[in-house]
């Protein structure tokens, strides 16, 4: 039995409205208004996701902040920021210069805070549980942090909690997973990836916690999500919820999505860290009743078989979590952009994982992963047997001459197989992926995927030092 947390009760509000802004006000007044949580003078630092270049749902309702702003404003910050790092190696001026950001945040009492300009907003080293990262300092002199966290279907935990909303507080390089395998356990069976990604979520959040933190499921992607795709679905739920604590919000939030809270690894690692109020006891609930706000929503499929892209036969081994998460979203792009680029393809092979099965047919064969890579090096379908002919002229000859020697019915002769792409990486990236898709089928069979793929260099940094590992999606 895990212990609870000694932290002092906390209360929650489920607000249903109308509106965003109405549920934002409403619970915010319920809560015991905004100078609760907000000072005079005080620096105000607003977590937003901030998925680029997606737009919303799968970002934070920008009308969500804009009236957090205008709160904050009444209560006297002194300055407000507004920002996050990108999931992927986005240039976020380039970005912001296209859309206008900047200026519309400016004009409603807010900057936008480019943090991958390191000369603009420089990081600090912070070390937390012998583990490094880079954290901006603009966050860390803050007086105060809100989490406007978007709540989506999520492959890995479920749902979009607020804890995987902090994680982005540090740069991509920092919330990549090294694969470390530790002597004597195996990687695999225990998912080692998963327990590393969950223990540094919650390093990150213990850096800095938020004041008010609020999930907003007004609008909720679910089905195939956090990004929008071709299985994608906007269900309206009226709901927000609001509190002080961090993993109280999240574990109401998870009650509401009718999901069992002490299931989620999340909030059982802050439960053993004694970060936060997880004890429902605890917890008051304020606003709406919690039996009556309950729904039921979908969430993303337990298996990637259930992605079920065209044409496309899926074989899969043991994998980690990283490599599902990535195959996940690789299957469901490839799903949403490459609809025609498929129906022409007519047949390939995904396999992934440790020791997957056979692909059905030896043609197109996609391995992704070190471990589908490695362990099919000697299957069958790596070679291709062909029938070497004997010589047609002395075959002739000999039928002529009555030669009463056997004839020659040609050898056997083994090839490897070149229609095999291998995506190496424990777990590969997707820009790597997608850019190995094109040059394998080349631009005029893929023509869908290449446009998807020039769409996206628009906004990548072009940036020498960049490593791949910054293009993890989370």
């Amino acid at each position: 039995m895990m212990h609870q947390s000694n932290l002092e009760n906390t209360e929650i509000a489920i607000i249903k409205s109308d509106s965003p802004q109405e549920a934002i006000l409403e619970g915010i007044r319920k809560l015991g208004g905004i100078s609760k949580f907000i000072s005079r003078d005080d620096q105000v630092f607003l977590k937003i996701n901030l998925r680029l270049p997606h737009g919303f749902p799968v970002n934070s309702n920008f009308d969500v902040a804009k009236i957090l702003i205008e709160l904050c404003k009444e209560a006297g910050a002194k300055k407000i920021y507004i920002g996050s790092f990108p999931n992927k190696v986005i240039d976020l001026k380039t970005l912001s210069d296209m859309l206008d950001l900047n200026n519309y945040f400016e004009s409603i009492g807010a900057e936008l805070t480019f943090l991958d300009d390191q000369d603009k907003f420089p990081l600090d080293n912070i070390t937390i549980n012998n583990n490094q990262f880079k954290f901006p300092k603009v966050i860390l002199n803050s007086d105060k942090i809100i989490s406007i966290n978007q709540v989506s279907v999520h492959p890995l935990f479920k749902c979009n909690l607020s804890l995987i909303n902090s994680y982005s507080m540090v740069p991509n390089r920092y919330q990549t997973i090294q694969k470390i395998v530790r002597a004597g356990k195996d990687y695999l069976l225990l998912d080692q990836y998963k327990k590393d990604l969950i223990s540094n979520i919650m390093d990150v959040f213990s850096i800095k916690k938020p004041n008010l933190v609020i999930n907003d499921l007004f609008y909720f992607l679910e089905g195939a999500g956090p990004y929008i795709y071709s299985d994608s679905e906007i269900n309206k739920t009226n709901l927000i919820i609001l509190g002080e604590d961090a993993v109280a919000v999240d574990l109401i939030t998870l009650r509401i999505l009718n999901l069992d809270p002490f299931k989620s690894e999340l909030i059982n690692e802050s439960q053993e860290r004694g970060i936060g109020i997880s004890d429902l006891n605890k917890i008051k609930i304020i606003g709406e009743s919690l039996d009556n706000s309950v729904l039921n929503v979908k969430f993303c499929g337990y298996k990637l078989e259930e992605i079920n892209p065209q044409n496309t036969t899926i074989k899969s081994g043991k994998f980690c979590a990283g490599c599902y998460n990535q195959a996940y979203h690789l299957l469901n792009l490839m799903k949403t952009h490459m609809t025609k680029d498929l129906k022409y393809i007519r047949k390939q092979s995904f396999l992934i994982g440790d020791k997957p099965q056979e692909p059905e047919y030896p043609e197109n064969v996609i391995l992704f992963g070190d471990c589908a890579i490695n362990s099919t090096k000697e299957r069958d379908f790596r070679r291709i047997i062909i029938q070497k002919q004997g010589n047609i002229i002395a075959e002739a000859k000999s039928k002529l001459k009555r030669d009463k020697k056997q004839i020659s019915k040609g050898k056997l002769k083994e090839k490897p197989n070149k229609q095999i792409l291998e995506l190496f990486g424990c777990p590969p990236d997707i820009i790597y992926c997608v850019k190995s898709l094109i040059k394998y089928y080349s631009k005029s069979e893929v023509p869908n995927l290449n446009f998807y793929n020039q769409l996206s260099d628009t906004f990548l940094t072009q940036n020498k030092n960049t490593t791949k590992e910054d293009d993890l999606l989370l």
